[in-house]
C-alpha cells in the first residue's frame, strides 16, 4: 500500500448503505429543498459538465458581485492572491483529506501555506497519515503562496460570459472533503462508501486486476494516540474499490428515463473521472453500454439528435482545467463547445446545463466550508471548500448570483426532481436542488454562441488521451 509516498494515492470503500432520513428539514436536520413533481418544467435533458480542482476564489477571483477574496490567512500571515496561468504544469496542489485537515486546520482555514511533502516513518509514526505531527511540510516561500492564486479572467473568459449570461453560485462545496474519485462517487450516488481518498492502484473500479488494491476510508473515532476529535474520524485502510450501492442510474432505469456518462477512452478511463466503473452493478450489467467513449461523442450526439435524457461530461486532461504536468488551457473552450452545440441545436429550449468543479484541488478559498457528521458513522465526511458552479439554460435567472448553499449532490437533487424520481436519501437528500437559480415562469432566454477560440470541431479532431485526473 502506498500510504506513505509523496504524491499519496490513499484509498476509499463502502460501508454501511443506510439511508439518510427523508424528512423536509433534511438528513440531521440539515435544509433541503422540497421534492417537486416530474414533469413539472419545462426541462427535458440535463447535462452535468464536472470539470476538474478549482476553487471559486481561484476561477472566479474578482466576479463583480461575487463573494471573492483579495488575500487570506496563513498561520498568522496574510498572502496576497497572485496570479497564476490556467495551464499550471508547476505543480499539482495537494488535495487528499490529511491536505484538506490541513487547509482547514480546525475551522481556522488559514493552513493552505503549510503543503504536505511527505509522511515521516519510525517509531513514532507507526499511523502517519492520522498525525499532523508526522507530516513533513515544504518550507520554501514558493511552496507558502503557491495555493494562494487566482487565474485570470483572459484564460477563462468563457466560463465568465456564461456566468454573466446566465446563472453563477458562489456558494457551493464539494460534498466531500479530500480528491476528485470521492467526489465522483457522491455525484452518481449521494455517498463514496465513507471513502476518504483514491484507490492505491489503477484503475480505480471493479476491472482492477489486482486484488489486493485497497482504499482507505474515514471512520468516526480518535486515532492511536488522539489528535483530533472523534467527529473529525480518521482514516484506516479498506476494502477493493468495487461497491454495489444504489446509484442515480437505478432510479433513472426504473422511470425509464435514458441517460449516457461521457468518459474519455482507454489507458486513462479507469481513473476516478470514470465513476461508474466502481459500481458492480454498472460495470458487469447492461448499463455499462450507457458509460460511452471517448468524451467527444456528447458533441455527435448532440449534433445527431441522440442526446439522452440526462447526461454527465467528463473532461481528458488537457481540457479539465486541472493543475500539473498533464493540465492544458482547453477548459473553457471546451465547456463552452458543448454549451454551443446544446444552444445551436432543438434541445436549448428544454435542457439545463449544470456545469461544476469537483473539488478545490488544493487552491485557497476564503469561505469556511460548514461540517455535517455522516447519519451512519456520524464522522465529517464533508462538506470540502467552495467549487464554482455555473448554471446556463434559457430558464436560467440571467446575470444571476446565487448567494444559496449548494453541493456537488445537488445535482442529483435536481435530476431526482426533474424527473420525479425520488431521493437516494443520501446526500442529495441533504443538498439543494439549484431551486433559486432557476425562473420557469420567465420568457426562455434566446441563445447567444459564448465566443471561444478552439470550437467543436478541434476537439473532435484533436483526440486528448492525458488523464482527466490521477490523484
Amino acid at each position: 500500500m502506498k500510504r506513505l509516498t509523496f504524491f499519496l494515492i490513499l484509498g476509499f470503500l463502502t460501508a454501511c448503505n443506510a439511508p439518510y432520513s427523508q424528512t423536509s428539514a433534511g438528513p440531521l436536520g440539515v435544509p433541503n429543498a422540497a421534492r417537486s413533481l416530474g414533469g413539472s418544467t419545462p426541462i427535458q435533458h440535463v447535462v452535468v459538465i464536472m470539470q476538474e480542482n478549482r476553487s471559486f476564489d481561484n476561477l472566479f477571483h474578482g466576479f463583480p458581485g461575487a463573494n471573492t477574496a483579495n488575500s487570506g490567512p496563513g498561520h498568522g500571515k496574510q498572502y496576497v492572491l497572485q496570479p497564476v496561468t490556467l495551464q499550471w504544469r508547476v505543480w499539482d496542489l495537494r488535495h487528499d483529506h490529511p491536505q484538506f485537515l490541513e487547509d482547514y486546520d480546525q475551522g481556522k482555514d488559514d493552513g493552505f501555506d503549510s503543503q504536505i511533502a511527505k509522511f515521516k516513518t519510525g517509531s513514532e509514526c507507526s499511523d502517519p497519515i492520522n498525525h499532523p505531527s508526522c507530516w513533513s511540510f515544504y518550507t520554501t516561500q514558493k511552496f507558502k503562496t503557491m495555493a494562494y492564486s487566482y487565474v485570470e479572467q483572459s484564460q477563462v473568459q468563457p466560463y465568465w460570459t456564461m456566468a454573466s449570461q446566465y446563472a453563477l453560485g458562489d456558494n457551493t462545496f464539494s460534498s466531500n472533503s479530500g480528491p476528485s474519485f470521492v467526489s465522483h462517487q457522491y455525484m452518481i450516488a449521494g455517498q463514496s462508501g465513507h471513502s476518504s481518498e483514491v484507490p492505491d492502484g489503477q484503475p480505480w473500479g471493479c476491472d482492477n486486476q489486482n486484488k489486493s488494491t485497497t482504499v482507505e476510508v474515514l471512520q468516526y473515532g480518535q486515532a492511536n494516540p488522539p489528535v483530533f476529535s472523534k467527529a473529525v474520524g480518521h482514516e484506516v485502510p479498506g476494502p477493493f474499490p468495487c461497491f454495489s450501492y444504489p446509484t442515480i442510474a437505478g432510479l433513472l432505469d426504473g422511470a425509464k428515463i435514458t441517460w449516457r456518462y461521457y468518459v474519455q477512452p482507454p489507458p486513462n478511463s479507469g481513473s476516478n473521472l470514470s465513476a461508474f466503473e466502481a459500481i458492480s452493478q454498472i460495470i458487469n450489467g447492461p448499463d455499462w453500454s450507457n458509460v460511452v467513449r471517448p468524451d467527444t461523442k456528447v458533441l455527435d450526439d448532440i449534433k445527431n439528435g441522440n442526446l439522452q435524457q440526462v447526461s454527465w461530461v467528463m473532461p481528458s486532461g488537457s481540457k479539465s482545467d486541472h493543475a500539473g504536468p498533464d493540465s492544458g488551457s482547453g477548459g473553457p473552450d471546451w465547456v463552452a463547445s458543448i454549451v454551443n452545440a446544446v444552444g445551436e441545436s432543438s434541445y436549448w429550449d428544454s435542457t439545463a446545463i449544470i456545469i461544476m468543479w469537483d473539488e478545490w484541488g488544493g487552491w485557497y478559498d476564503h469561505v469556511h466550508p460548514p461540517q455535517y457528521p455522516d447519519p451512519v458513522t456520524r464522522a465529517r465526511e464533508g462538506l470540502g471548500f467552495r467549487v464554482p458552479l455555473i448554471v446556463v439554460s434559457p430558464y436560467a435567472k440571467a446575470g444571476y448570483i446565487s448567494h444559496q448553499q449548494h453541493e456537488i449532490a445537488s445535482t442529483l437533487h435536481y435530476i431526482e426532481n426533474t424527473f420525479g424520481l425520488g431521493s437516494l436519501g443520501l446526500a442529495d437528500a441533504r443538498a439543494d436542488a439549484f431551486d433559486d437559480m432557476f425562473d420557469y415562469t420567465q420568457n426562455p432566454i434566446v441563445f447567444q454562441p459564448i465566443p471561444t477560440k478552439l470550437n467543436a470541431a478541434y476537439f473532435k479532431n484533436h483526440p486528448d488521451n492525458t488523464p482527466g485526473d490521477d490523484y
